[in-house]
Order: C-alpha cells, then structure tokens, then sequence
C-alpha cells in the first residue's frame, strides 16, 4: 500500500500534450556538444554539480553508452538541439532496475516547460522499460529541478546543499505502451519535417 501512495499522485495527472521528443544515438554527439556548448557557466555548474569545462563535456560525451543509457532530445526548427535529457540505466538485477534522471535545457528555450516535459517522456520510457524507481541528483540550489521535484511529487532526502529525489514506477500497461509509441512516432516525423523544411529554406 506504500507503494501505491507514492505512485498515484503523479500517475493521476492529465496526460500532457505532445512535445516532439526525439531518441538520440551516437550519430548525434555533434549535436549534443553545439547544445552543451550553448548552456551558460551558470547552466553547466547546475546541470553537472560543478564548473565543468568544454573538453570534460567533451568527455562526458564521448562516455555515454548510448546502447545502456537512454537520451532524449528536443530540435526547433533550425535543428538545433534546444533540450536534452540522459536516463542513466543501472546495471542492476531485473527487479530492482533504477534509472536517473539528467536534463538542460539551452537560455533561450528556459521557461517554457520543456524540463518537465522531457522528465514526463524519462517517466514514460522507464515504466515501459521495466524501471522501477526514476531518480535525480541535483543542488538544492537549482530551482528548475526542484521545481520538477516538487511538481512530480517525488520523495526527497537533502543534505549539505544536494537533493536526491525518486518516484517509483508502476508496470507497464497497454495505454503506455502506445503512448509511448504515438510520441516516438510523432518525434520521428515532426523531426523529418523540420530537416526538409530547413534544408528547403538553405540558400543554394
């Protein structure tokens, strides 16, 4: 019954609409860089916990295991990769799976929600992906994540100035999993649209 206490709050919100999100693989670490490299220094030392420089990002990068991890992302409609979330899967036994949650979002886009968003389409892959508790890691200082912490009814601990935060994820259903699938697909053509649109408008 504990269980299912703190999984209903965020369970029972409305479903969102749909914000095309799209699946990043390792062809896409140029774009992952140009956007790392757009996030001010304010930006990065709350996104990563410290004052973190362009070859750790660099790094950071070059380290994602794009077959374990999961990474969602957000293009506008210069094909700039606006938002960016990393879903950290754990190698841990089937039963007990965690996943954590990272996200940055570029000084231009800031404000609109895409944060919450991208965290949603985290909640989403995780309870479709055998996932049973989501977390994230932050300093307490950083209102944008704390604001989804608070919003998503997680449970908090915090201590010496970093909050760590977990919501535990129900099993699968057959409404997720086609949820899941509509918003894959609509990410997949709304980014098709964008690059024939953009190419269309390049000067020759």
């Amino acid at each position: 019954m504990g269980t299912e206490n703190t999984v209903l709050p965020y369970f029972n919100q409305p479903a969102p609409d749909i914000v095309p999100m799209v699946h990043l693989e390792a062809c896409n670490k140029h774009a992952l860089m140009q956007h790392f490299l757009a996030l001010t220094s304010r930006d990065r030392y709350l996104r990563f916990g410290y004052a973190i420089g362009d070859e750790q990002i660099q790094i950071y990068i070059d380290q994602i295991n794009f077959d374990q991890d999961e990474i969602f992302g957000i293009f506008n409609h210069k094909l700039e990769l606006i938002a960016v979330a990393h879903i950290g899967i754990s190698r841990m036994p089937e039963d007990t799976r965690q996943a954590e949650f990272g996200v940055s979002v570029v000084p231009k886009a800031q404000g609109k929600g895409f944060g919450y968003r991208l965290f949603q389409r985290a909640v989403l892959f995780a309870r479709n992906h055998g996932i049973q508790t989501l977390t994230l890691q932050c300093l307490s200082e950083n209102g944008a994540m704390m604001h989804i912490v608070r919003k998503a009814g997680m449970t908090v601990q915090s201590n010496h100035g970093e909050t760590m935060a977990s919501l535990k994820i129900p099993p699968a259903n057959l409404p997720s999993v086609l949820d899941e699938w509509m918003q894959s697909a609509s990410a997949r053509a709304d980014l098709a649209i964008k690059k024939m649109t953009f190419r269309a408008a390049a000067p020759d």
